[in-house]
């Protein structure tokens, strides 16, 4: 799956040059859009998270139908949540996308998920989100946006170890073929119009293993690969995980 955001290597100098509309002078004065008064900024949530030990990898906007740009992205890894392969290498980082609207009339989001490494491309694939902070645009959570942040850390760690788990499950074809077809529903409506077992099809030499794990994310790539909207992408892959922990 090719990368939706672009790569900045933790440079918040970077970010803001690829996605201008980090910098809330930039959607006032250069997009003229009009906020809620108690607008909370994506930079400010970044730096705060930094503070807490996490990196930027990378990020994406989006743009609406006047061709104005009506939402950022963020993603960001933290180094001291990462799931290993059999050889101890690092194969997965928790990460945290951020989501927040160029006006404020949508919650600022939070999404705790991974990152994948594929090592055949060197590009990092999003596999899911496991859980979704919505903050409003008011006046007590600009005020009390501390509380947000401090708590990853500790759901990124819950996260890892349910990650972990899932590695030490195997699927049967049976397993896979029902999970595959439960993940199938949540994007199309008639599965007689796709082959079930291509979305646990393997890609790559890494995905051959048929734990929870490597099968989800085999799953999770074939179904999502050409999923254009961010919005959509985020709501999809949050429905996966639900559904995997579900299986689980």
């Amino acid at each position: 799956m090719k990368n939706k955001f672009i790569p900045v290597d933790n440079d918040l100098n970077k970010a803001i040059a690829f996605a201008n509309t980090l910098d809330n002078n930039n959607i006032r004065n250069v997009q003229r859009i009009k906020q809620k008064e108690f607008y909370i900024p994506t930079l400010d949530v970044i730096t705060k998270l930094q503070d807490e030990g996490w990196k930027i990898s990378g990020v994406a906007e989006q743009r609406g139908k006047n061709r104005k740009i009506t939402s950022n992205y963020v993603q960001l890894q933290h180094p001291d949540f990462a799931v290993q392969n059999s050889k101890g290498k690092n194969e997965a980082f928790t990460s945290i996308t951020l989501s927040n609207s160029c006006n404020g009339n949508r919650p600022l989001q939070m999404s705790l998920g991974m990152f994948r490494q594929v090592c055949t491309n060197g590009l990092i694939r999003f596999d899911q989100h496991a859980e979704t902070e919505k903050i409003k645009h008011i006046e007590v959570n600009a005020r009390d946006l501390d509380r947000f942040v401090v708590s990853m850390n500790g759901k990124a760690d819950k996260l890892l170890t349910e990650v972990n788990e899932m590695k030490h499950k195997g699927l049967s074809i049976e397993d896979m073929r029902k999970l595959a077809r439960e993940a199938a529903s949540l994007r199309y409506t008639n599965l007689d119009e796709i082959n079930i077992d291509d979305l646990f099809a393997v890609n790559r030499v890494e995905d051959e293993s048929n734990d929870l794990w490597t099968v989800f994310n085999r799953i999770q790539e074939n179904l999502t690969h050409d999923v254009k909207n961010m919005n959509e992408d985020i709501r999809l892959n949050q429905q996966l995980f639900s559904l995997v922990e579900n299986f689980a």
